[in-house]
């Protein structure tokens, strides 16, 4: 008899087990979200468990590692709003210090190599966040990046900022380039489908 049985309370079973690993695992959803998860999540191992004739053991096996089936939720839901928050913040100040132009008296930002450099590692963030937190926060982050570079853009050509180029090719490479940037998140999140109802 396991402790948790012996003071009055039910024992801890291998659903529980199971379910508080995959709790620990969807951590970047609001709390409410993870609750629905969870309640979601259970409901479908015990249906399934019935509907097959087999354990609920049986059934936790072909769900697969309490880490996949966390990570096909949050694909599924994408992360809460502190988060994303956080990442579209992220995203914008590196999407500042992209810019091929400085809006202000700066030695390094406006500089080709520092820009270029910046915009690579933007591009790589927003891939990584896309492939790791979802295409919901993927989008979120490069959108706000894409709407920073072109408010600066405004900005520049409203102080007729000097080191802006202002060549038809120039503008629209950054152009093409910012607009991508709002997509290349979303684009690099895995497509799964559905969890299993």
């Amino acid at each position: 008899m396991e402790l948790s049985a012996s003071l009055g309370e039910e024992p801890v079973t291998s659903l529980d087990r199971y379910l508080g690993q995959v709790s620990r695992h969807l951590m970047g959803l609001s709390p409410k979200l993870r609750g629905d998860v969870l309640m979601e999540l259970r409901s479908h191992i015990l249906s399934q468990s019935e509907a097959e004739g087999a354990g609920v053991d049986a059934v936790i096996d072909k769900m697969g590692s309490p880490k996949d089936t966390a990570r096909s939720y949050v694909q599924l839901y994408g992360y809460g709003i502190g988060m994303t928050t956080l990442v579209a913040v992220v995203s914008a100040v590196v999407a500042f210090l992209s810019l091929p132009f400085s809006l202000g008296p700066s030695t390094i930002l406006g500089r080709p190599e520092v820009a270029n450099t910046t915009l690579i590692l933007l591009i790589l963030f927003l891939i990584i966040v896309g492939a790791k937190m979802g295409g919901r926060t993927g989008l979120v982050a490069g959108g706000l990046a894409s709407v920073v570079r072109f408010g600066a853009l405004g900005i520049a050509y409203v102080q007729e900022v000097p080191s802006l180029v202002t060549e038809p090719v120039a503008i629209l490479a950054f152009g093409v380039t910012t607009v991508a940037l709002a997509f290349v998140g979303y684009l690099a999140a895995p497509r799964q489908t559905p969890a299993p109802e």
